[in-house]
């Protein structure tokens, strides 16, 4: 009896011990467990004043397999979310929200407890504590069924666009539509990623995916396509130029009207496409304030002023958004002007400046630039660009360091203004630099763009051709009238004898004979002195 009685006693003990410690267990339940008890498995509804209805159920097995269930890294309760106790303890407080968005946005502020800096989201979306009507947290990410990013970066783009599928202004719908079709890997970041992203790439980002074309008033039709590799390779790009560092342009420098290129885009007010790159030319006088006003005094612009709107502009020989170096390489000046001049360029290249340049790189020989001018380039059809011809082939043929290089002699020019024609242009240049001139100047003999070496059998200037050359003047000239000419040779045994030793002749006899009455008058001179100082002498005596 004593022994049923200890293990009656043991056993009321071991009783004791496990429901003490279940009941110990039981104590320390988790701090969102009333919570679950209450919001799982009942059909309770919250009708807010605007007449949304909330639903308070919550399905915890949803709940568990979010990024909040129990997999998570850390333990995330009920009450880390919903924070205000005045309001989420039992009996609940009055919910302040008029309507089912603002309550979102309330919950969604909780967020930002845990989940920063928000700077890596939409700056559209960041704006939405201010703005009821933009996107927060939980219309993205969900409330109780969030899901890991990976999931929604499987397929960005159709996840911004389950809420992003109309727009008001239907441009701003076609063209979203198109960059969604060409983005090609890409994702929405691209063009709204970046809370800090300038304007300027944002225009990159739309103008590099577009590849349609956009239709004028006349029916002409403009690329909207930009390839932004073009602006870093160009002139505009980030450069070091004699050791100053230069900043790369943005879209924003050129297009500097907000109203018209802010997007959406207004309509182009030019009908045509001709005149819109005429249109265009002012951007570039923002900063090319000189070279601007030395084109408006140019036959290009004159031309255009006339109602030639064919003439060529900064972007005709510049390029728009490739912009190049103008003379690198230096054959690169002929091929733009060849775009409007192909005749002429096509002369050029077979003349003995054109093969020198495009067939040797030889950097000596003179380009279009050189002759014509840059940007202030005047008509070559002008008397002052006909007197001022000669000067402009005496800037290479009289320089003797340059001419040195290829043996050739420099007495070209020397011989031409020596001649007639060359003493009659610079008569005329000093003194009637307006008035008509018939006298020859080097491009009338020489070819203007076709000139060919002396010795080519086209050669203007070569003997067998000679005459023909000169009768452009002298119709009448017979086949002895060349002869006349030197060749720009100066005299010597070699080159003309005959005139060399007559030149010689006359060198030598007309100081000796000047020379020689010199003597004879100073003698004289002399020998009339001495005898009045004489007979004075002998008077006096």
């Amino acid at each position: 009896m004593r022994s049923l009685s200890w293990l009656f006693v043991i056993g009321l003990a071991a009783c004791w011990f496990f429901w003490g410690a279940e009941s110990a267990q039981a104590q320390e339940f988790s701090p969102d467990q009333a919570c679950k008890l209450c919001h799982t498995d009942t059909n309770e509804k919250f009708v807010l004043p605007s007449g949304e209805v909330l639903d308070l159920a919550v399905d915890l097995p949803t709940l568990d397999q979010s990024v909040h269930g129990s997999h998570a890294g850390a333990d995330i309760y009920c009450t880390d979310c919903h924070q205000d106790r005045r309001r989420y303890r039992y009996p609940h407080q009055p919910n302040p929200a008029q309507s089912h968005k603002q309550f979102v946005a309330e919950i969604a502020q909780n967020c930002e407890t845990c989940h920063t800096p928000l700077e890596a989201h939409n700056p559209g979306h960041l704006q939405a504590k201010n703005n009821p009507s933009l996107p927060t947290c939980t219309d993205c990410h969900g409330g109780h069924d969030v899901a890991p990013v990976d999931a929604m970066r499987a397929d960005p783009v159709g996840f911004c666009q389950s809420c992003h599928q109309t727009f008001d202004d239907p441009h701003v719908g076609e063209v979203h539509e198109e960059l969604v079709a060409n983005m090609a890997g890409q994702t929405c970041e691209t063009c709204h990623g970046d809370v800090e992203q300038a304007e300027d790439a944002k225009c990159q980002a739309c103008h590099s995916l577009l590849t349609s074309e956009l239709e004028l008033s006349s029916g002409e039709t403009i690329a909207l396509h930009v390839n932004p590799n073009d602006i870093v390779a160009s002139v505009h790009g980030e450069r070091i130029v004699q050791g100053v560092h230069y900043e790369a342009l943005q879209c924003t420098d050129c297009h500097t009207d907000q109203a018209r290129y802010g997007f959406p885009h207004p309509p182009l007010t030019e009908a045509t496409e001709r005149g819109l790159t005429i249109e265009m030319e002012r951007i570039c006088k923002d900063c090319h304030q000189e070279i601007y006003e030395r084109q408006q005094d140019s036959v290009h612009q004159h031309a255009i002023e006339e109602g030639n709107l064919d003439a060529a502009t900064c972007a005709d020989c510049h390029g728009n958004h490739a912009i190049l170096d103008p003379d690198q390489p230096r054959e690169r000046i002929s091929q733009t002007c060849a775009q409007c001049h192909a005749t002429i360029n096509e002369q050029y290249s077979q003349s003995v400046h054109g093969a020198a340049l495009l067939g040797e790189q030889n950097p000596d020989v003179p380009v279009c630039t050189d002759c014509h001018g840059v940007h202030d380039i005047e008509s070559p059809t002008t008397i002052a660009f006909r007197l001022n011809s000669p000067t402009l082939c005496a800037g290479c043929h009289a320089n003797e360091e340059m001419m040195e290089k290829y043996g050739i002699s420099t007495a070209v020019f020397d011989t031409y203004v020596a001649d007639f024609h060359g003493s009659t242009v610079t008569l005329f240049e000093q003194t009637g630099p307006h008035g008509e001139v018939n006298a020859a100047v080097c491009y009338d003999c020489h070819g203007i763009h076709n000139i060919l070496p002396a010795t080519d059998e086209n050669s203007q200037v070569l003997k067998e051709n000679l005459l023909t050359t000169c009768r452009q003047c002298h119709p009448d000239a017979n086949a002895n009238f060349p002869t006349a000419w030197m060749s720009h040779f100066e005299p010597s045994l070699e080159h003309y004898p005959v005139v060399y030793l007559v030149n010689l002749f006359y060198q030598i006899l007309i100081p000796a004979l000047v020379g020689g009455f010199l003597l004879f008058i100073g003698t004289d001179v002399a020998r009339r002195v001495w005898d009045r100082r004489r007979h004075r002498k002998e008077n006096d005596e």
